[in-house]
């Protein structure tokens, strides 16, 4: 049979799941388990069976744990039954209040099955105990020599023994319940109340009747002399007199009592759960515990001692470094110094070992102290995890702890900062109060699912704080499982991602939307056209792309500013996107240019391009209405291209460039229009795109020559001469400049071209300065606007100059006055430190372009340039005459020379000379020559310049 089935344990639970988990961890080890599901059942049971040990349950309907306690200490046939509270209230409140009631012992839910054992175990074993001092009591009491009268702090009789029956001549049962002032003579009861109540606030026993004596009053009214010990005594119970009465004659029997209480004050100091050591008034040990030695890791040849004083524990301490350092003796004189005015104290100690310690101290009524040393190492660690657990707990992120049902048992600060909502508010509730419309059941199904399987989840939910505002929270849910692997509790933390996600949206803004006007950019436009071409795959609809381009939008910026120019932007994306259904999708893609998908048009084609066309014209008609700014009117028009697709057959860098094609074709029939594309503008598209690539290859493979045609003067004699770039190309043959030099300056591939035309130009200069027949001959090389600009061509012509050793008053430079539209300022400079250089510089195409007088006098020409335009019609219309004639008189009158291009007839010639021009350039003297026939021309014409 297992020493533990004599013991019978009361389960109260108003949950029939914990009455079987308790049964199922206490019976196999030998108890006898009882249950009661509520209160007045568990205070019948208690009164029946008279259990060893009580689990009571704390949260219960009708009588709760707390009245049961109460009910069963105030009965004298339960009062001394352990009962150990079982709860899920984790405070020191409620504690407080259950060992106000007389409990044993907390055990906190989620209950821990080895746990509950245990502590069954350890308070069966004490109450066995108890009630082995009980018997031992009664036993004492029952055949101690004296008379014993037990009385409460209210003198009323609790117990008596045989020999007090035998002394007073009543029966037990007509004393207790009765006052003690019973047993005294009428004379005396006046004043015992105060005297009891004097003793009762005194630790000091008392004894009366050695010296006057004290008198009994029998029950049949005679009164005996005798010696009474009085003494008081804390018990569970309350307070306690115990009265030893005895004949003045029976002394022996009194003194055998004193050695029985001895013994039984032996028994309980060491039964005691901490060290335990009593010096008297000359500080010697007088007694101990074996705990004593243990807790303070004396050895046993020190406690073998005899005559062992409290000198000698200092010493032995001080000896081995227990105090720190400093002069041992000077530590123990120290130490004996306070000990001989000892005074209560508490402390604690943390020996060197790491053991902890709460030491107490009382002085002894005739002298010396008692000390109780307590081993706090376990408590003070779990005091510092507890610590630790709480500072995390109130950490910057929001906390919520749930029961497995998800009842929310303890939330921090955070949480509630973040909720709005009190502790108060929450506690009790479950996270669902929380809950907003944003995520449908599905969602948190799935998200319970995964913590079911894994343990945990995180994810962004949208939550709904008291104020009935909505926000975004990351949330991290974790599972709390017990040792049997259920769940006990749920954690969860949030913070509160408002702003980060305010971030992700104005970082989304950026990455997607022109900053501008508001409108999707390139990068957005892209992926919706990439879906509208996915979805008319899909459902065979045609849609439409349209590209549109401000006419003269860069007129209005350069003249009135970019602050105008950027309102005239917003106030065109407004107008366009009142043109569009909800669906469509416009974007600014760059500068002026504004692109427009027309998503899942028709079916048909015809009806697709006729839908189209009607918003084109709709878009064409808004943007030519009038735009204000502030009080100023603005007229603005736009050129529109459109395409046609359905699918994805055609891709996306071809379908934009159609588009763009289109609108240029719009431009080109006069602005403030739109075009669709055709297949015939794919071809030329194509065509430009390979002439471009050829391009590309023609540098690397050397494939450019210069020409040259000659300039002559009146004699006809040849001067200098203009340099003309040719492409010979493998398979196209010659190709026109016409053709490339206009592709090349879109492509940038005019500055290494201009760079490759200008170093070769030097280099022959500088082989003609060898010959004397060519050494005479000046050079012009026209100049790309993109050259010009670059923040190093200064530095770029002069390197040229070093490398070929050209001679610098030979070269000269030819210029368009589209060059003088921007930046004046910057183009004087240049060409005023090339000029230094001994540059010089011809205005080419001179009257067809920008022409500003207030511009013209600040620049360091050498030369205009009659365009070849004026000089055609010189003999047959008056004003390209009059033009020609202005050109030149100009030119005079301000000290520039003068050449005219394009002269084909000798009467052309003479008009010019006629005008003041003798120098020319034209088919009437020769045609652009490689160079070989050049110098050939040279040397015929007689070059040498004489």
């Amino acid at each position: 049979m297992s020493p533990t089935s004599k013991y019978r344990v009361l389960v109260v639970d108003d949950l029939a799941e914990n009455i079987r988990l308790m049964r199922a961890v206490l019976k196999p080890a030998g108890y006898d388990v009882l249950s009661a599901m509520d209160g007045e059942s568990a205070l019948r049971m208690a009164q029946e069976s008279a259990p060893d040990l009580i689990l009571l349950d704390v949260m219960m309907p009708g009588l709760d744990g707390y009245a049961v306690c109460s009910r069963l200490k105030e009965s004298e046939a339960t009062r001394s039954i352990p009962v150990i509270f079982v709860t899920a209230v984790d405070d020191t409140e409620a504690e407080t209040r259950g060992f106000a009631l007389g409990a044993a012992d907390f055990i906190t839910k989620p209950i821990k099955l080895p746990v509950v054992l245990a502590r069954v175990k350890t308070h069966l074993a004490l109450y066995e105990q108890h009630r082995n001092l009980e018997v031992m009591f009664r036993d004492v009491t029952e055949f101690a020599p004296d008379a014993l009268f037990l009385s409460d702090a209210t003198g009323r009789i609790v117990r008596i023994n045989a020999q007090a029956e035998d002394l007073s001549g009543y029966r037990r049962e007509e004393l207790i319940g009765q006052m003690i002032e019973v047993l005294l003579p009428e004379r005396f009861r006046g004043g015992h109340p105060a005297m009891r109540k004097r003793f009762a606030t005194s630790p000091v026993p008392r004894r009366m009747g050695a010296g006057p004596a004290v008198w009994l009053l029998r029950k049949d009214g005679s009164e005996c002399e005798v010696e009474v010990s009085l003494s008081r005594m804390q018990t569970s119970h309350g307070l306690l007199f115990v009265s030893a009465m005895r004949d003045i004659s029976d002394r022996r029997r009194h003194e055998q009592q004193l050695v029985s209480q001895n013994n039984l004050l032996q028994a309980i100091i060491q039964s005691f759960p901490g060290g335990v050591s009593v010096v008297d008034a000359d500080l010697r040990l007088v007694a101990h515990n074996a705990l004593f030695p243990q807790l303070m890791d004396f050895p046993p040849d020190l406690m073998a001692k005899p005559d062992l004083r409290y000198e000698d524990f200092l010493r032995f301490n001080a000896q081995r470094g227990e105090y720190g350092p400093g002069d041992p003796e000077q530590q123990v004189a120290a130490a004996v110094a306070r000990a001989r005015t000892f005074q209560p104290h508490m402390f604690e100690r943390v020996r060197p070992n790491g053991l902890a310690l709460e030491v107490r101290g009382m002085p002894l009524p005739d002298g010396g102290f008692v000390s109780v040393y307590m081993d706090t190492t376990q408590r003070r660690h779990a005091d510092e995890q507890l610590r630790i657990a709480a500072a995390a707990f109130e950490s910057l992120e929001g906390t919520v702890v749930t029961d497995a049902s998800s009842v929310i048992l303890r939330v921090n600060r955070a949480f509630c900062q973040i909720t709005g909502y009190t502790a108060e508010e929450l506690v009790g509730q479950k996270p669902s109060i929380l809950k907003s419309d944003r995520h449908p059941p599905e969602f948190f199904r799935d998200m319970w699912d995964t913590i079911q399987r894994t343990g945990g989840w995180q994810g962004e939910i949208w939550d709904r704080r008291k104020s009935g505002e909505i926000y975004p929270t990351w949330h991290t849910i974790s599972a709390v499982r017990g040792e049997d692997g259920g769940v006990t509790h749920y954690v969860g933390s949030q913070y509160d991602i408002t702003e980060r996600k305010r971030a992700e949206e104005k970082i989304n803004e950026l990455a997607f939307f022109d900053p501008l006007t508001g409108l999707p950019n390139r990068t957005l436009l892209l992926d919706r056209l990439k879906q509208a071409m996915t979805t008319t795959a899909r459902n065979d609809h045609y849609s439409a792309l349209l590209f549109i381009d401000l006419d003269n939008f860069k007129n209005l910026n350069d003249t009135q500013g970019h602050d105008v120019g950027d309102l005239l932007l917003k106030q065109v994306a407004q107008r366009l996107t009142q043109c569009v259904r909800e669906g469509d999708t416009v974007s600014r893609v760059g500068g002026d240019e504004f692109v427009v998908v027309l998503a899942s048009l028709s079916t048909s084609e015809v009806e697709a391009a006729s839908d189209t066309e009607a918003v084109a014209i709709k878009i064409i008609a808004t943007l030519n209405q009038v735009y204000r700014f502030g009080g100023a009117a603005h007229h603005s028009t736009a050129s529109l291209g459109a395409t046609l697709f359905k699918g994805t057959q055609t891709s996306i860098d071809d379908l934009v460039k159609q588009t763009d094609l289109t609108m240029y074709k719009a431009k080109a029939s006069g602005r403030n229009t739109f075009r669709f594309f055709d297949p015939a503008m794919e071809t030329a598209l194509k065509d430009r795109a390979d002439l471009e690539a050829d391009l590309r290859r023609a540098l690397d493979a050397s494939q450019f020559v210069l020409h040259y045609q000659a300039q002559v003067n009146d004699s006809g004699r040849v001067t200098g001469a203009e340099v003309l770039v040719r492409w010979q190309h493998p398979q196209r043959g010659t190709v026109s400049p016409a053709d490339f030099i206009p592709l090349a300056e879109e492509t940038g591939l005019i500055l290494p071209l201009g760079h490759w035309v200008l170093e070769t130009a030097c280099t022959q200069l500088a082989l003609w300065a060898n010959l004397p027949e060519m050494a005479h001959l000046t050079v012009a090389v026209n100049v790309s606007a993109h050259q010009f600009t670059q923040s190093d061509f200064v530095g770029q012509v002069q390197a040229v100059l070093r490398r070929t050793g050209a001679n610098p008053l030979r070269l000269k430079l030819e210029l368009t006055e589209s060059l003088l539209v921007d930046n004046i300022a910057q183009i004087i400079d240049t060409m005023t430190a090339l000029k230094a250089s001994g540059v010089g510089f011809a205005l080419d195409d001179f009257g067809t372009g920008y022409s500003s007088l207030s511009y013209l006098k600040r620049l360091p020409l050498d030369q205009l340039k009659i365009d070849q335009s004026f000089v055609r019609d010189v003999l047959i219309d008056p004003n390209d005459a009059a033009i020609a004639r202005t050109i030149v008189a100009l030119a005079q009158s301000l000290g520039l020379g003068v050449i005219a291009e394009g002269v084909e007839t000798t009467e052309q010639r003479d008009f010019l000379a006629g005008s003041g021009c003798h120098a020319y350039q034209g088919y009437l003297f020769s045609r652009p020559l490689a160079l070989t026939g050049f110098e050939a021309l040279v040397l015929q014409l007689g070059g040498d310049g004489k």
